[in-house]
C-alpha cells in the first residue's frame, strides 16, 4: 500500500483557553493528546476542529486593509505582471499568506469561540497559526485558455486561476487570495473553500469529523435526538458545535457497501467487533449487530455490549456515505479490553497510512503504549514485523506523529492551570511521561501491600 499523508504541518497557538494560559500544538497525520482529566484536551480539539471546519467562514466580507493582507496583494500582483504561466510558492511566499490568515483568525477569534462553545463562554486572548511547512511546494498557475470569470480550480499540488486580460479588480484579487490561502493551509484536511451544495446534507462534504466521548448515547438515542432537534430548533440543542455536527451527520448517514474505507470497516468488524453492524432499512434506520457466524440473529444495539455500542459510530461512518477528510476521536479506548485497545490502535494507524489524518484524546496507557510500539516498528524490516504479528501498514514513522501531554499544575496564586508539553517521538517510540508517575505510584503501593518474602 502506498502511504499518503497530509501535505502540510502547522502549529496552532492560543492564549487563555479555559485553564490554559498559553498553549500550542503542532498538527501531524497522527496526533495524540493525553494527560490529566479536566485539563482542556477536548477544548483544544474543539478549537482545532473549529479552525479547520469553520475557518473559511472567517474571512472578512470586505477587502482587508491590513499590512499582512496588502503583502498578499503585492505578491499576487507581482506574479501576474511577470508574464509567467506558473510560479512555485517558496517558504517565504507561504509565510505571507499564513501570516495574513493568522491575523484573520486572531481578529475573528471571538466569533469562532461563540460558535463553538456558546456566546461568551470562552474568551481567547489570542489565536494564530504559525510555523507552517509544506512537504511539497504549492504552485500557482494561470490558465490562459479559460474565459474571464471561469471558476478557480486546484489539484494535488497547484491552484489555477483564469488569466485576466487586464489587471483584475481588487474584489477579484481578494477572492483569489482567499482561495489560495485556504488551499495552502487546509488543503485536504477539510472541505474546500467553495464546497458543493447539497439539498439533503447540512454539513459541507469533506468537513473534518468529530467523534465525541459521549458517542454511544447519541447512537442509541438517535430518534429521540431528532425530536429534540425539531422541537428546539437544531442550533438550540445545548451541545458544543462539533458534537451537534456529529449528530447531524449521524442522522443523514446512509450505508455504502463499497467506499474509500470499506477495507478498514471489514477489519474493524472481523478483528474487533467480531460481528457485523447493519441498518434495518427504515427511513431513519436502527442499527443492528449480528455476531460472527450468526447472520440470522440481529440484535438491536441497546442489547449489545459496550464494545459494540462504543465502536458502532466509527464503524457506521467508515461504512457510510459521509465525506470526511480528517478524523478526531475522543477516548477511542473507552470500555475496551486491553487486547481490543491494541487492535484498535493498529487499525487507526492503518487509516493514517491510507491518507486520513487521525487525532485522538486518550487516557489509556495500553492504547498509548501500542501506538508507541507501532512507531518503534517503523524501524524494522517486514520479516521482523511479521514475527511480531504486525503488517507494514500498521507501523508509522515518528515524524508523522505528534503527541502532547496536558498536565494540571498549581500556581502560586492558588489557581490551577494547565501546561501543554510535547512528548518526544523517535524510533524508540513515544515518551510515556504522561503515565509514568501514576504507574510508578501504583507499583510502589502494590509492593508496600505485598507480604514480606521473609515472613
Amino acid at each position: 500500500m502506498k502511504r499518503r499523508y497530509m501535505k502540510q504541518q502547522w502549529t496552532l497557538r492560543f492564549k487563555k483557553l479555559g485553564l490554559i494560559e498559553e498553549g500550542a500544538v503542532r498538527i501531524a497525520p497522527l496526533m495524540i493528546f493525553t494527560g490529566d482529566n479536566n485539563t482542556g484536551k477536548s477544548y483544544v480539539m474543539t478549537l482545532l476542529w473549529g479552525v479547520i471546519a469553520l475557518g473559511r467562514s472567517l474571512f472578512p466580507t470586505s477587502i482587508p486593509e491590513s499590512d499582512s493582507y496588502r503583502q498578499c496583494e503585492k505578491w499576487l500582483g507581482s506574479f501576474s505582471q511577470e508574464g509567467e504561466d506558473e510560479k512555485m510558492l517558496l517558504p517565504e511566499d507561504e509565510e505571507v499568506f499564513v501570516r495574513w490568515f493568522g491575523d484573520v483568525l486572531n481578529q475573528r477569534r471571538q466569533t469562532l469561540c461563540d460558535e463553538l462553545f456558546g456566546e461568551n463562554a470562552v474568551r481567547l486572548r489570542e489565536l494564530r497559526i504559525t510555523d507552517f511547512v509544506r512537504e511539497r511546494p504549492l504552485s500557482l498557475r494561470w490558465n490562459k485558455d479559460a474565459a474571464e470569470g471561469s471558476r478557480y480550480s486546484s489539484g494535488e499540488h497547484y491552484v489555477r486561476f483564469p488569466l485576466p486580460s487586464s489587471p483584475p479588480p481588487r474584489a477579484e484579487v481578494y477572492r483569489m487570495i482567499q482561495y489560495l490561502t485556504w488551499k495552502l493551509i487546509m488543503d485536504d484536511l477539510s472541505a474546500p473553500l467553495y464546497p458543493p451544495r447539497s439539498p439533503v446534507k447540512t454539513v459541507p462534504p469533506g468537513e473534518i469529523l468529530y467523534l465525541p466521548a459521549a458517542r454511544t448515547g447519541f447512537v442509541l438515542l438517535r430518534k429521540a435526538l431528532v425530536s429534540a432537534a425539531l422541537s428546539m430548533g437544531g442550533e438550540s440543542v445545548p451541545l458544543l458545535l462539533p458534537v451537534r455536527r456529529f449528530v447531524q451527520r449521524l442522522l443523514t448517514l446512509s450505508f455504502k457497501e463499497k467506499n474509500r474505507f470499506s477495507a478498514f470497516a471489514d477489519i474493524l468488524e472481523r478483528r474487533i467487533l467480531r460481528g457485523h453492524i447493519h441498518p434495518d432499512g427504515a427511513p431513519l434506520p436502527e442499527y443492528r449487530y449480528s455476531p460472527q457466524g450468526q447472520d440470522n440473529e440481529a440484535l438491536p444495539l441497546w442489547r449489545t455490549s459496550s464494545l459494540v455500542t462504543e465502536l458502532a459510530p466509527l464503524l457506521v461512518f467508515l461504512r457510510g456515505n459521509d465525506d470526511f477528510r480528517s478524523l478526531i476521536i475522543e477516548e477511542p479506548e473507552a470500555h475496551l479490553h486491553l487486547e481490543i485497545q491494541r487492535e484498535l490502535a493498529r487499525l487507526l494507524v492503518r487509516l493514517v497510512n491510507s491518507g486520513l489524518p487521525v487525532w485522538i484524546t486518550t487516557h489509556g496507557d495500553t492504547f498509548f503504549q501500542q501506538v508507541s510500539n507501532l512507531v518503534k516498528a517503523s524501524a524494522i524490516d517486514d520479516a521482523s514485523l511479521s514475527r511480531l504479528d504486525l503488517e507494514p501498514e500498521e507501523s508509522i514513522q515518528p515524524e508523522r506523529v505528534s503527541a502532547w501531554h496536558f498536565q494540571r499544575v498549581s500556581a502560586s496564586s492558588g489557581r490551577d492551570r494547565t501546561e501543554i508539553s510535547p512528548l518526544h517521538a523517535d524510533h524508540d517510540g513515544i515518551a510515556a511521561t504522561a503515565f509514568n508517575a501514576a504507574i510508578a505510584e501504583l507499583t510502589r503501593q502494590t509492593l508496600d501491600l505485598s507480604p514480606d518474602d521473609e515472613a
